[in-house]
């Protein structure tokens, strides 16, 4: 008979060892033991049967989002990111902003309506790449070609070298479970390691401009604490702009939306 009990990766692996917690500076330290626990397989499989993928329409505040089969259609979570955006907790105004996994375009269209001076929009899926241009005209008029750039990319590779950013947002597919479905994995399920390669990539390629600042949500639905132990491997200093909760039946989630900056000492 075959197994369908849920499979989850190795969450232990990025965790801080005693040393590295022990050497930790504040508040860094209080921080990072403030961060829960990874959920148990079988809960993080049962919040995520609501992921929506088979397209239709999208309403947030008003603007309409067309969202095509094969794109994810935002939820709850994505909303702390957009909240933030239109509410000027994370500022744009004046920004150049990298939009990591565009998806259905809503926080490209928010940064250029916050006054962003620089948008560039990135996503693995090609469709998810022409769906986010679609909405930005749509909600913005004609794009500039010369700032705003909308690209197919595992995550920064399409970027040129060189390129900074002031602002870059992302709310990743970072939920460890494993999945055989390849679309699944693309927006949901690519585990620790999409953080692990994102924060690797910005650190070695020093995509952050002076001052720039990390914005992504994670839960207790992914290596929480891993991957923050990663970030702060690799010279980042985050800080929790919000901590959010959920009704039922997502009522064991809890939403951390981070703001992580380089350290520059």
């Amino acid at each position: 008979m075959e197994d369908r009990t849920p499979r989850i990766e190795d969450i232990h692996r990025l965790l801080l060892s005693p040393g590295e917690l022990a050497a930790l500076a504040e508040p860094e330290r209080s921080l990072y033991l403030s961060l829960p626990p990874t959920l148990p397989a079988e809960e993080i499989e049962r919040v995520n049967r609501g992921t929506r993928m088979a397209g239709g329409d999208y309403v947030y505040r008003g603007l309409e989002f067309a969202v095509p089969p094969g794109v994810l259609v935002p939820g709850g979570t994505s909303e702390v990111i957009f909240d933030a955006l239109h509410d000027g907790l994370v500022e744009a105004r004046g920004a150049s902003v990298i939009v990591m996994g565009c998806g259905a375009g809503v926080e490209p269209v928010l940064a250029r309506q916050r006054g962003a001076r620089e948008i560039r929009a990135m996503d693995i899926h090609e469709a998810s790449v022409a769906s986010s241009l679609a909405s930005f005209e749509r909600h913005t008029g004609p794009r500039d070609p010369e700032r705003h750039h909308f690209l197919v990319s595992d995550l920064f590779s399409a970027l040129p070298r060189g390129e900074r950013a002031d602002v870059i947002v992302f709310n990743p597919p970072a939920n460890p479970l494993r999945s055989d479905d390849p679309d699944l994995t693309r927006v949901n399920f690519s585990g620790s390691a999409i953080m692990a390669r994102f924060f690797d990539e910005i650190a070695s390629r020093a995509l952050l401009a002076p001052g720039g600042r990390v914005i992504t949500v994670l839960s207790n639905a992914s290596d929480l604490r891993g991957i923050v132990a990663h970030a702060l491997r690799r010279g980042f200093r985050p800080e929790v702009l919000q901590r959010k909760t959920w009704t039922a039946p997502y009522d064991k989630i809890l939403t951390h939306l981070l703001s992580l900056t380089l350290d520059e000492r």
